[in-house]
C-alpha cells in the first residue's frame, strides 16, 4: 500500500466462508483473496475437520472504491487539514503498569494467548491444541491501586478430542501450569511466586 492510501475494511468469518467488505482508495492492487487465505493458513486452520480451512473456504470480496462524499471530507490540500472519513468511539486508557501502557490484566492475558499460539505453531508440545483460544486474568489491587496478586486465570482453547473430559481438564491444566505459565513469566518479568498464585480455571 502507498502512504496515501485510504482504507476502511472489515472482515466477517463464518463456517466455510469469509466476507471482506469496505471502501478503499489506492493505486495499489492487492490480491485480497490470497491474502485472506494466507492469514487463515498462518492462524492454523489447515484441516478440513475444523470445518474451516484455508484452501477450501469461500472468500467473497465486497470491497469497493471510497465514495466521493467521504473522500471529499478526508483529503485536503494540506495534510494537517486532513479530516476523518468516518466516526468512531474508543474506550480505554493508558497506564504505566506495563511497558506497552496496557492494563496489567489485559497484558498478561495477551501474553498467555501469544505463548499458546507459539506452542501450537511449533507443534512440539501440547499437540492437541487447535486455533482459537481465549484468556482472562483477574488481579487483586490494594487500596492505593497497586497490584497485589493474580487472583485467577481463565484459559479456554479449542483442542483435539480426549478420551474423557477428566483427561482433558487434567492434561490442559497441567500443561498450562508447567509449560505456558513459565513462558509467560519469562516474557513478563514476573516472579515465580507470583506465577504460583495464578489459580487456573480451564473451560
Amino acid at each position: 500500500m502507498t502512504p496515501e492510501s485510504k482504507i476502511a475494511c472489515e472482515t466477517l468469518v463464518t463456517t466455510g466462508q469469509v466476507v471482506l467488505a469496505g471502501e478503499v482508495k489506492s493505486k495499489t492492487y492487492l490480491d485480497v483473496q490470497q491474502i485472506a487465505r494466507d492469514v487463515i493458513r498462518r492462524i492454523g486452520y489447515t484441516k478440513s475437520e475444523y470445518m474451516f480451512e484455508a484452501n477450501s473456504c469461500g472468500v467473497f470480496s465486497a470491497i469497493h472504491e471510497q465514495s466521493p462524499d467521504i473522500n471529499q471530507g478526508v483529503e485536503r490540500g494540506k495534510k494537517e487539514d486532513q479530516g476523518a472519513g468516518d466516526q468512531g468511539m474508543m474506550f480505554g486508557y493508558a497506564t504505566d503498569e506495563t511497558d506497552n501502557y496496557m492494563p496489567l490484566a489485559l497484558d498478561l492475558s495477551h501474553k498467555i494467548l501469544h505463548v499458546l499460539a507459539q506452542i501450537r505453531k511449533e507443534g512440539q508440545k501440547m499437540k492437541y491444541l487447535r486455533p482459537d483460544s481465549k484468556s482472562q486474568v483477574t488481579i487483586e489491587y490494594s487500596d492505593d491501586n497497586q497490584p497485589i496478586r493474580i487472583d485467577s486465570t481463565v484459559v479456554s482453547t479449542q483442542h483435539d478430542d480426549f478420551a474423557s473430559d477428566d483427561d482433558m481438564l487434567r492434561d490442559i491444566r497441567k500443561d498450562i501450569l508447567n509449560i505456558v505459565i513459565p513462558e509467560v513469566k519469562n516474557h513478563s518479568k514476573l516472579t515465580f511466586a507470583t506465577c504460583l498464585m495464578m489459580i487456573l480455571f480451564i473451560i
